[in-house]
C-alpha cells in the first residue's frame, strides 16, 4: 500500500491542482531570486513518480526506515533518560548556587526549568506527533520556514557544527579525575589540557578503533546509570535519616525558611544565564524525535516515554539538590565550581570513597557522555558535509579508511577544542554553557512560532497530539526574555575577566554568519551518482515565456542558439533493451552527430530513460522522471575532464582540436506533458550558472545550476513525436562567439490534459570531435 492509500497518512497531504496560467514556469536553484514553492520531492525525483498536482506537504510524509522500527519502548525510554542525564546534575548545581545566591532561588530554578521543560516537550511532542519522521527540529523548522529557500536548513547546519559540541562534559571529567587524584587546586592548563586529552582520545578511538568505541560507551553508560541509582540512595538517606542522627546535627548544615533566601541576587542577566545551566541538564528530552523513523509505534512511544523520561529526571534532580544542600555548607558551595557532587561524596563516605572512588566514577561517567555524545554528533555532521554545507565535502563525508565518521569527528572536534582552550580557565565551564544556551532560544522561538503558525495556516494537518496554547506562549515568552537578558547588565562587574553578555555575542554571532553564508550565495549541495536521493534539492520556480518553435525550426542551430531540432527516424521503438540501445541506438545517433555538426569522430559515454511510472523500470535500470530544474550537464571543467577519462590513450592528440558535448534527446512517445524547454545560449551569462559538485564512486565531476534572470530566452516544441530530436549542446571549446552550452528543464505546461499520459524519453550523451578543426 502506498502513502497516499494509508488514510492514516492522508490528512498530511495537500493535493491541489496547480491554477491555470498563460505562461510556464522553469525551475531555478537556490541562489535564484524570487519566490514560488518546489513542484517536486525528493521521493518524486528519485522514482520518478510525479504526481502532477503534487504539494510540497507531501514531503512530510513518515519515510521508510532503512534499518527497520527496532526501537521498543524500553529502548526509546533510554535513549531520552540516558541523553538527560549527563555531567549537568553533577556540577551545575554548585555554579547556579553561586551565580543566584541562595538555595531557595537555585531550588525554583530548577522547577521553573522542569515547567519550562514541560512547556518544550508539548511542542516536539505536537511537532513529532504532526510530522513522524527522524530530524527533530531541523524537520520541523524546514517544513515550517520554506522561505528564504535554504535559510532554515543552513542555520541548524551552523548551530550543529559550530555549537554542537562535548567540551562541558569534557571539562567535567578533567575537574573530577583531579579532585580524585588529590589535586586541591590544579591550575587552570593543567585542566584543559586533560578535557583536551579525553576529547582527543575519543576522536581517535571513533575514528580508528570504531567497534571498540562502542563497547566502550555501553560499558560506561551502565556505570552512568548506576551511579545515578546510587545517588538517587544516598539522597533518600540523607533527606529521610541523616539530619536525626547526632553526628549529622554535628557536621550537616542546617537549611531553615529564614536563611533559605540570604544573598539572594534577582538581578535578570544572572537569573537567566542560570536558567541555560538548568536546561542544559534537561537537554535531551526530544532525543527520540531525532530517530522517530525507527521508533515501533512512533506518535504512541514518543508521548509516553518523553512524559515518563521528564518525570524522572524532574523528580531526581530536586532531590539531588535538596541533599547537597543539606549535606554541603552553602558557602562551600559557592566555592566549589563543579565539584559539588565531589564534595557531598566525601562529607557522606570520608576522604577515602567520598574522595576518590565516587568522584573518579563521576569523571567515567562525564567521559562515557563523551563517548555517546561524539559519537552521535559525527555522524549528524557527516550528514552535514553530505548535503554539501561545508567544504571539502566530499572527504568529510567520507567512511574510509577505518569504515568511520572520521570527518564529521574532525568536524566535531575543531569547535570543541577551541570552546575548552579559549575562555578563561576559572569560568569555561559556565561560558560552554551560556554560549551553548542562548542561540539555543532563538530555536526554540523559531519552533515554538512555528507551531502557532502552522495552528493557524495549516489547520488541516493531522495533530494526534496538541499541545496546550498557553504553555507554547509561556515557553516563547520566556526564550524572548532569555534572549533580552544581555541588555540588564548585572550590578557586579564579573571577576573573570570577560565582557558580561560575551557569551550572547558569540552566540548571535555565529547564527549571523549562518544567515551571511546562505544569503551569500553558499555553494549547493553536492549530488552523488549512487545516491539518487542527493539529486533532490529544494529549489524555487519562476514564471517565464516559453516560446513554440513550431513551424521556425530551422531557424535554431546548435552554434548559434546551443539546440537544434531535427526530424530523425530510428529503428527503435520501445528502448527496453539496454543491450539493444547500446549496439543498435548507439549507432543512429553516432552517424546523426556526424551529419549535423561535421564531425570526425563520436564517443557516446552514457544515456538516461525517463519514464514516470514505477512498472516501465527495467530490470537493470530505474526509470527516473522529468526533471523539473534547470541545469546544465556538465561544467566547462568537468566537460574536458571527460575526455582522458573515456579515451586516456587518445586524450593528448583529440584535446588538440575542438571538442563539443552534446545531448540527443528523444521522445519515446509524443509529448503531451512536462515538455522540455531550452534556454538561448546567448541570453545565460556564465555568471548566471552555478557549480555543483556531482560525486562519482572514483571521481569528481560537476554540472551547472542556473540563476533565474527575466533576460533569459525560453523556447520549446508543443507536441514534440518520436520521428523529432532536440540536440542539447553541453560544451564546446570553440570561444570566438559560438554558443557554448544551452540551459534546459522540463517545465510545467498549464495547457496540458490532467489525464495526458506520462512523458518517456531518452537522451545520449556523447563527446563530439573535431580533430581538423584547431584554434
Amino acid at each position: 500500500m502506498s502513502a497516499l492509500d494509508d488514510p492514516e497518512l492522508r490528512p498530511l497531504l495537500s493535493i491541489t491542482p496547480p491554477p491555470p496560467s498563460p505562461v510556464s514556469s522553469a525551475s531555478a536553484p537556490k541562489n535564484s531570486v524570487s519566490s514560488g514553492k518546489p513542484s517536486i520531492s525528493e521521493a518524486e525525483l528519485a522514482t520518478g513518480n510525479i504526481h502532477p498536482s503534487r504539494s510540497i506537504e507531501d514531503d512530510v510524509l513518515p519515510e521508510a526506515s532503512t534499518l527497520g522500527r527496532t526501537l521498543t519502548w524500553q529502548s526509546a525510554y533510554i535513549l531520552v533518560i540516558s541523553r538527560v542525564i549527563g555531567s549537568g546534575i553533577f556540577a551545575t548545581p554548585g555554579a547556579i548556587l553561586r551565580s543566584v545566591g541562595s538555595p531557595g532561588l537555585s531550588l525554583l530554578l530548577w522547577l521553573v526549568g522542569a515547567l519550562i521543560a514541560a512547556c518544550g516537550l508539548m511542542i516536539s511532542l505536537e511537532f513529532g506527533s504532526m510530522l513522524p519522521r527522524s530530524g527533530g527540529d531541523k524537520v520541523y523548522l524546514e517544513f515550517t520556514y520554506r522561505r528564504p529557500r535554504f535559510l532554515a536548513s543552513t542555520l541548524v547546519a551552523i548551530h550543529v557544527v559550530l555549537l554542537g559540541f562535548t567540551a562541558s562534559n569534557c571539562i567535567v571529567f578533567s575537574e573530577y579525575l583531579l579532585f580524585a587524584l588529590g589535586g586541591d587546586n590544579p591550575s587552570g592548563l593543567l585542566r584543559k589540557a586533560l578535557a583536551v586529552g579525553l576529547l582527543t582520545t575519543v576522536t581517535f578511538i571513533h575514528g580508528c578503533v570504531p567497534r571498540l568505541g562502542i563497547k566502550l560507551q555501553n560499558f560506561l553508560g551502565w556505570v552512568k546509570v548506576g551511579l545515578v541509582v546510587f545517588m538517587i540512595v544516598c539522597g533518600f538517606y540523607v533527606v529521610l535519616f541523616a539530619p536525626s542522627t547526632e553526628s549529622a546535627q554535628t557536621t550537616m548544615p542546617i537549611i531553615s525558611w529564614e536563611n533559605l533566601w540570604e544573598g539572594t541576587n534577582w538581578n535578570w542577566g544572572i537569573i537567566s544565564t542560570s536558567l541555560f545551566k538548568v536546561f542544559y541538564s534537561y537537554a535531551g528530552l526530544d532525543n527520540a524525535n531525532l530517530v522517530l523513523n525507527e521508533v515501533k509505534d512512533p506518535v504512541r512511544t514518543l508521548r509516553s516515554v518523553t512524559v515518563a523520561a521528564l518525570t524522572t529526571a524532574c523528580g531526581m534532580y530536586l532531590l539531588i539538590n535538596v541533599a547537597y544542600f543539606l549535606v554541603v555548607p552553602v558557602d562551600e558551595i559557592k566555592q566549589s565550581g563543579e565539584l559539588i557532587a565531589a564534595l557531598f561524596f566525601e562529607r557522606i563516605f570520608g576522604q577515602g570513597v567520598g574522595r576518590t572512588i565516587l568522584p573518579l566514577a563521576v569523571a567515567l561517567s562525564a567521559g562515557g557522555n563523551v563517548l555517546v555524545v561524539a559519537f552521535a554528533q559525527a555522524r549528524l555532521k557527516q550528514e552535514i558535509a553530505r548535503q554539501g554545507f561545508l567544504p571539502f565535502s566530499d572527504i568529510l563525508s567520507s567512511t574510509k579508511p577505518f569504515n568511520s565518521p572520521l570527518g564529521g569527528l574532525l568536524v566535531h572536534y575543531i569547535p570543541s577544542f577551541l570552546v575548552i582552550a579559549l575562555p578563561p580557565s576559572g569560568e569555561v565551564y559556565s561560558f560552554i554553557l551560556e554560549v551553548e544556551g542562548y542561540p539555543g532560544q532563538f530555536m526554540a522561538l523559531a519552533v515554538g512560532g512555528g507551531l502557532l503558525w502552522l495552528r493557524f495556516k495549516r489547520p488541516d494537518l493531522k495533530r494526534p497530539f496538541k499541545a496546550w496554547v498557553p504553555a507554547v506562549i509561556l515557553r516563547i515568552s520566556l526564550s524572548l526574555a532569555l534572549l533580552a537578558a544581555p541588555f540588564f547588565p548585572p550590578k557586579v562587574k564579573p571577576s573573570n575577566g570577560l565582557f558580561y553578555a560575551t557569551y550572547a555575542i558569540v552566540g548571535v554571532s555565529i547564527l549571523g554568519a549562518g544567515v551571511v553564508y546562505c544569503e551569500n550565495g553558499s555553494p549547493p549541495h553536492p549530488t552523488y551518482v549512487d545516491k539518487p536521493e542527493t539529486y533532490n534539492r529544494p529549489f524555487e520556480t519562476h514564471q517565464v515565456k516559453i516560446r513554440d518553435v513550431s513551424g521556425d525550426e530551422e531557424k535554431y542551430t546548435l552554434d548559434q542558439h546551443g539546440f537544434q531540432i531535427h526530424r530523425h527516424q530510428s529503428a527503435e521503438k520501445h528502448f527496453l533493451d539496454d543491450a539493444q540501445i547500446k549496439s543498435g541506438y548507439y549507432k543512429e545517433v553516432e552517424q546523426l552527430l556526424k551529419s549535423v555538426t561535421g564531425a570526425n569522430r563520436i564517443f557516446i559515454f552514457d544515456h538516461t530513460i525517463r519514464r514516470q511510472p514505477p512498472s516501465a523500470a527495467t530490470q537493470d535500470r530505474v526509470s527516473r522522471g522529468p526533471v523539473q530544474r534547470v541545469h546544465i550537464d556538465q561544467s566547462y571543467k568537468a566537460a574536458l575532464s571527460r575526455v582522458p577519462h573515456h579515451l586516456p590513450e587518445d586524450a593528448e592528440e583529440l584535446l588538440k582540436g575542438r571538442v563539443q558535448i552534446v545531448n540527443v534527446w528523444r521522445p519515446i512517445k509524443t509529448v503531451l506533458r512536462d515538455p522540455l524547454a531550452v534556454a538561448e545560449a546567448g541570453s545565460v551569462s556564465d555568471s548566471d550558472l552555478v557549480v555543483t559538485d556531482l560525486i562519482y564512486p572514483n571521481r569528481r565531476g560537476e554540472t551547472y545550476q542556473v540563476k533565474h534572470r527575466a533576460e533569459h530566452r525560453w523556447y520549446y516544441k508543443a507536441g514534440l513525436t518520436p520521428e523529432e530530436v532536440i540536440l542539447i549542446k553541453c560544451f564546446d571549446t570553440k570561444t570566438d562567439g559560438r554558443a557554448r552550452r544551452v540551459p534546459h528543464t522540463a517545465f510545467v505546461d498549464p495547457t496540458a490534459r490532467p489525464d495526458a499520459p506520462p512523458r518517456e524519453s531518452i537522451e545520449v550523451r556523447a563527446l563530439v570531435f573535431h580533430s581538423d578543426d584547431h584554434e
